[in-house]
Order: structure tokens, then C-alpha cells, then sequence
């Protein structure tokens, strides 16, 4: 008797695991796939001069512009690497999004331009310039069906160099855009 109670419960069990395959067959590939999401470029906010008077704002420096692209390069990686998201190429609305930059301030247009392409996330990163030396770097996720921002990380760099910049944004994908919550204390 025992055996066949035995018996009986690893059939159970087999069968529960075969209805599991099944229905995962069916489930569409889309429902399991990654989000799509875009990676908007990063817009430099300088505030290094704003309290200085008689001072003629000088424009974004090329070094700062070109670390800007180096650091939405990097970004776009991890999140590909992360395998999160399913990172869509902006090129089909780059000159949209040239139109409306800065991205940061544009009353949600970032949506829009984020629909166009079929991405239901959208990444925004700003530089914030206090000083030569002193900087803020900023990585906000907006859900564009929900229209508002779902995740923001943001960190202190101090130094004006292609590597500080790159630590920022790798550290803020690693600890603290993707860091993995364990238990409550943390």
C-alpha cells in the first residue's frame, strides 16, 4: 500500500511538472522577454557660474561634451549587459531628440520620443556642474506608459576626467540603480 501512495504522488508530481512545461510553452516569447527601454544622452546642467556677476556664461566646454557621450556609451553597455532591458537604437528619432534637448526639461517629451520607438522605459542622465571639479551625476528610469519616474540614482564626483565620469555611472548602475535589496535592514 505504501508503494502505491508512493507511486501515486510522483505521478502527481510528474504531472504538475508536465502541465508547467506546457503552459510555459505557451506563454508568448513577448511576455517573457525584457522590457524595451531608451537611453536618452546625458545633458550637462552647469551651475558653476550662475552666482558669478558680470560673468557671460561660456557654453558647454568639448571636453565636458565629449565625456557626455563617452558616459551615455557606457550607460547604454550595462544596461545591455544587465540583460534587464531590451535597449532600442534612438538613431530613428535622433534629430527629435536633438529638437528637444536638454531631454531633462522637456515636460515629458521624453515619453513621447520613448513611444515612438517601442520602448516602455526610458533612462534621462544629467551631469550637474557645481564646479570645475565638482559634479553630480544622475540616472533617472521613467515608466513611460505611467509617465513618471520609477528609479533615480544619483552620486558626487570629484574631478573633471574620462575616468571619474565613467566610475559614476558604472558605480550607480552597479550599487545603486540594480543593487539587489536583501532583507529589510538595508
Amino acid at each position: 500500500m505504501e508503494g502505491r501512495a508512493r507511486s501515486r504522488g510522483n505521478a502527481l508530481i510528474v504531472d504538475r511538472i508536465v502541465v508547467l512545461a506546457l503552459a510555459l510553452l505557451l506563454v508568448p516569447a513577448t511576455a517573457l522577454a525584457a522590457p524595451k527601454a531608451i537611453i536618452f544622452p546625458f545633458d550637462l546642467i552647469d551651475q558653476s557660474q550662475q552666482f558669478e556677476i558680470g560673468v557671460m556664461p561660456k557654453g558647454i566646454d568639448p571636453e565636458e561634451k565629449r565625456r557626455l557621450g563617452i558616459i551615455t556609451e557606457e550607460l547604454t553597455k550595462l544596461i545591455k549587459e544587465s540583460g534587464r532591458y531590451d535597449v532600442v537604437d534612438p538613431a530613428p528619432i535622433a534629430a527629435e531628440i536633438e529638437e528637444k534637448s536638454p531631454v531633462w526639461k522637456c515636460n515629458g517629451c521624453e515619453d513621447d520620443l520613448a513611444k515612438k520607438v517601442g520602448a516602455q522605459f526610458a533612462f534621462i542622465g544629467t551631469v550637474r556642474k557645481a564646479s570645475d571639479v565638482l559634479f553630480t551625476v544622475s540616472v533617472y528610469i521613467r515608466d513611460v506608459a505611467k509617465e513618471k519616474v520609477v528609479k533615480q540614482a544619483s552620486g558626487e564626483i570629484y574631478g573633471n576626467t574620462d575616468a571619474m565620469w565613467l566610475r559614476a555611472v558604472r558605480y550607480l548602475v552597479a550599487k545603486r540603480l540594480f543593487k539587489e535589496k536583501v532583507g529589510a535592514t538595508q
